[in-house]
């Protein structure tokens, strides 16, 4: 039995509540984790600003962690591993759903999860949701933004788009999720990529991440100064790739139509629009623009990613030097000021990832 804090999030608010419980041991195929640091993602904003919500959350979805123990079941990872922890299932092979986390505080509190949790200092979750990290371990910074920004911008254009060296990319929102995206089409060789925000200091860091050109969406037209910028042989002009990580419906037709269309009777398509951020209401799309220019619309969840097979290639772009996750997180806090985590992601005071260091070095050294 180990002593924890947990953030839980009450129903009817907004704010985290720190809660003390002794987590059992593990069940047969739970894992007893104690977490190291962990990144605030923006998809938990959903789960905080959710009118609907009826149940208490336990919120959190990406660290780097230590195995305490291990169920009965678990032949995977063993006391003293260190794992990264994501919400999607390691591989596919297992035959067995996850089951996602439920626990329940010694005031009566039942708090829920969609599948894992993070923010706390212990977790106790199905085995397949951690990976166990490669011998020689990993920087802390990676291993709190490996089990979702990384994964999910990063797997979007290396796995949902399968970008080619030479090929042109535009990524749409360049956020912690986005800065990933432009870092792996850098690292797989696309020759143009253009990065389109609204915020400047954000398009500064994505050309540091490996953007070849920013674009501010607010002061420009964005579609037309990328089909300036990418201009090809056969007369049509756009990306081949796009990556639309702002969840912004209205956005998805204009990153649309910045991807390079199709030339018909040549048997050459248009690109593809690669849909990563959730969009909160449906969305109308320019059908004319899809069909005419026989471009595609994919969406990608957690990029594709198959965290087993694909979390290696990371720490290896991370150990080449290739992927600096210290860059990447821009703001660090302490577990107790996870509310002001929030509250900064909320209102765009985070410039790239925010995390919570377990190990009280760098608490608000941003």
């Amino acid at each position: 039995m180990v002593n924890a804090t947990i953030a839980v999030l009450p129903p009817g608010t907004h704010e985290l509540v720190l809660k003390e419980i002794d987590l059992p041991e593990p069940g047969p195929f739970e894992v007893l984790v104690e977490q190291i640091s962990f990144g605030v993602c923006h998809s938990q904003l959903d789960r905080i600003f959710d009118p609907t919500r009826p149940d208490a959350m336990l919120l959190g979805h990406e660290s780097i962690a230590r195995v305490l123990a291990v169920g009965e079941s678990v032949d995977y990872v063993r006391p003293g591993d260190q794992v990264f922890t994501t919400w999607i299932p390691r591989t596919p092979e297992l035959g067995r759903p996850p089951i996602p986390s439920t626990l329940t505080f010694p005031d009566g509190t039942v708090a829920k999860t969609h599948n894992t949790f993070t923010w706390g200092t212990h977790s106790l979750i199905d085995e397949q949701w951690v990976v166990k990290v490669p011998d020689g371990g990993a920087d802390p910074d990676l291993g709190s933004i490996i089990g979702c920004a990384l994964m999910t911008g990063a797997g979007a254009v290396m796995n949902s788009a399968a970008l080619k060296p030479g090929q042109s990319v535009a990524v749409w929102g360049v956020g912690g999720v986005g800065l990933c995206s432009i870092r792996a089409a850098s690292v797989l060789g696309a020759e143009t990529i253009v990065a389109v925000d609204v915020n400047d200091e954000k398009l500064a860091l994505a050309i540091e991440f490996g953007a070849t050109h920013g674009v501010n969406a607010r002061t420009t037209d964005a579609v037309a100064e990328i089909r300036a910028l990418t201009p090809h042989s056969d007369g049509t002009a756009g990306v081949d790739v796009g990556i639309d990580c702002t969840g912004i419906g209205a956005n998805i037709p204009t990153s649309l139509a910045a991807v390079r269309p199709g030339v018909s009777g040549a048997g050459t398509r248009g690109g593809t629009d690669v849909l990563v951020g959730i969009p909160r209401k449906p969305f109308e799309l320019d059908s004319f623009d899809l069909l005419r220019g026989e471009k595609s619309l994919a969406g990608s969840v957690g990029g594709s990613t198959q965290p087993e097979r694909d979390f290696a290639t990371f720490v290896d772009w991370s150990r080449q030097g290739l992927f600096d996750a210290g860059r990447l997180v821009t703001d660090r806090y302490a577990l107790d000021e996870i509310n002001d985590a929030v509250d900064a992601l909320h209102h765009g005071r985070v410039t790239g990832r925010a995390v919570v260091d377990m190990t009280g070095a760098g608490s608000r050294a941003r």
